[in-house]
């Protein structure tokens, strides 16, 4: 009996609103109704009206008008209609997805629904813009990851040293972080090599890298792995040129890597990348013209978000785009790159690479991490970001707080209550 109401009300919903299947289903009654007409001219339909006059005197030994009948008969036609392409779909389908066959109209109807969700652009790195997207897949498929390609540690920098290919490492975890098949993509493509010679290199950094080969073009073989993944949104990178991450620290000292940057001491004066000027990809800059949200962050201040803006005219199209902007502050100060820093100086960090200040709103956790966690981070030399900023940053920039802590046994947001944070912000300011 529960298996009949489940068929049954995965039957209804080839007809909820915005399904697009409804219009297909009366150009095929349309279609009947004129085969029928057409019958009439080819066949002789006395020899019929045995059944017709049968059909009747059913109808009359139960006491129904008519025009009643003919509805009764109308609907009945019409669901055998149904019933009948449905399970012609149906028996299309289980060759090509034998184990979800039963979930094509739920599938079809969350596709249908977020397609209509709001074009969001996120710009930032690293674990905090995985969790940010792994949130916003759940309200939204029109997403766009903004990502550099400028890392030299780990197996990204190895790659990029002995192969010459842009590193991956970020691409491939929005990759995963937007994939509908998130928990078995995470395993395969995080998954790193112990031994031989691929020790330390993940597969899919080298997924990547090959596709990279085989495409021959590095915007192509992200295009391409985003359709083995079957994600929701793109990843794009904010520039395809081989250029080096360059930090100037507070004693005038140059550090070139971005794996050097983030292990700094002595503070981040600023940063810069070589050879400058570095030019942006086109589809990422007319990605940002055409969004309606615009988000910096969460990721490593300078070496995950701000090195982003090094790249021309994506500060600017940012800036000019009629997108609500928004900045997520990160949870935790970084050991080496922000170190003591505080919310306000992470915001005035942004906007200094900013032509101006554009931001609507600041994001910020307002939950404190228990004891734990507090002293296990304390050893790393990470502490929580101090929320020093008033409730109005700078006129139109709004402050916004709520707790958003995940509650494993990490200081990070939780996926869920920060993208619904973001959704909720974006439509205060509709309003």
């Amino acid at each position: 009996m529960v298996k009949k109401d489940y068929h049954l009300k995965s039957l209804l919903k080839w007809f909820y609103p915005g399904m697009r299947v409804k219009r297909f289903l009366l150009i095929v009654l349309l279609g009947i109704i004129l085969m029928a007409v057409g019958l009439i001219y080819l066949i002789d339909l006395t020899r019929f009206l045995w059944l017709k006059n049968q059909i009747k005197n059913l109808f009359i030994y139960y006491q129904i008008a008519p025009h009643l009948s003919g509805l009764i008969l109308i609907l009945a036609g019409s669901l055998l209609i149904i019933l009948g392409i449905s399970n012609i779909n149906r028996s299309v389908l289980k060759a090509f997805i034998p184990k979800r066959v039963d979930l094509v109209p739920e599938i079809i109807y969350e596709q249908r629904k977020l397609e209509k969700g709001p074009r969001i652009v996120v710009i930032g790195g690293g674990t905090g813009l995985y969790t940010l997207l792994r949130g916003l897949k759940q309200f939204t498929s029109n997403i766009t990851a903004v990502v550099t390609a400028f890392d030299s540690g780990g197996s990204s920098g190895r790659l990029r040293d002995e192969l010459g290919v842009l590193p991956p490492g970020d691409i491939r975890n929005c990759l995963v972080a937007l994939s509908t098949e998130e928990l078995l993509m995470k395993k395969l493509f995080q998954y790193r090599f112990s031994n031989g010679s691929l020790e330390g290199h993940s597969f899919g950094n080298l997924f990547i890298t090959a596709m990279s080969e085989v495409s021959g073009d590095f915007s192509t073989a992200i295009e391409k792995s985003s359709e083995v993944l079957a994600i929701r949104g793109k990843v794009l990178p904010s520039s395809i040129d081989d250029v080096t991450l360059c930090a100037r620290l507070k004693n005038q000292k140059l550090v070139k890597g971005e794996d050097k940057i983030s292990q700094c001491k002595e503070g981040i004066e600023s940063i810069f990348i070589e050879p400058s000027p570095v030019l942006p990809l086109p589809e990422t800059v007319r990605a940002i013209q055409e969004a309606d949200t615009i988000i910096l962050g969460p990721g490593s201040l300078y070496t995950s978000v701000i090195c982003n803006l090094l790249v021309k005219g994506i500060p600017e199209a940012i800036c000019q785009s009629g997108a609500v902007k928004v900045y997520i502050c990160n949870v935790m100060t970084q050991p080496g790159e922000t170190d003591n820093y505080t919310a306000s100086m992470h915001v005035k960090e942004i906007i200094k690479y900013l032509p101006h200040n554009c931001l609507n709103f600041i994001l910020l956790n307002s939950q404190r991490l228990n004891k734990q966690l507090t002293v296990r981070y304390k050893k790393e030399g990470a502490f929580m970001v101090k929320d020093d900023l008033p409730p109005i940053f700078d006129k139109k920039t709004r402050v916004l707080r709520q707790e958003l802590l995940s509650e494993y046994n990490f200081a990070r947001h939780h996926s869920e209550k920060l993208a619904k944070m973001v959704i909720d912000s974006i439509q205060k300011e509709k309003k």
